[in-house]
């Protein structure tokens, strides 16, 4: 008779803990999910980031040279030129 109260103890609790166990590998799918979306969110935030500040240098760059600092503008391209002359030279050596 002991025995089989044991047995059948034994059996109610592996009964709740494979119910835990799949309430458990849910809960954990569910989570796997979750950080896919949040870390797919994160690449995007980052792109989005890059984008804005590429946009920020720009506007900075036409609004300096709207604003009549042209001077500015014109040195960094001649340096540019330069630069690009001599790599020129270079290639054709």
């Amino acid at each position: 008779m002991e025995l089989k109260f044991l047995c059948s103890s034994l059996e109610v609790e592996v009964l709740r803990l494979a119910k835990a166990y799949q309430r458990e590998k849910k809960e954990n799918a569910a989570l796997k999910t979750r950080n896919k979306e949040l870390r797919e969110e994160v690449v995007k935030l980052k792109e989005e980031k890059k984008m804005q500040s590429d946009q920020i240098v720009k506007q900075k760059l036409s609004e300096r040279a709207a604003a009549g600092n042209n001077t500015d503008v014109k040195r960094k391209i001649n340096e540019l030129v330069r630069e690009i002359d001599r790599c020129i030279g270079l290639l054709n050596d």
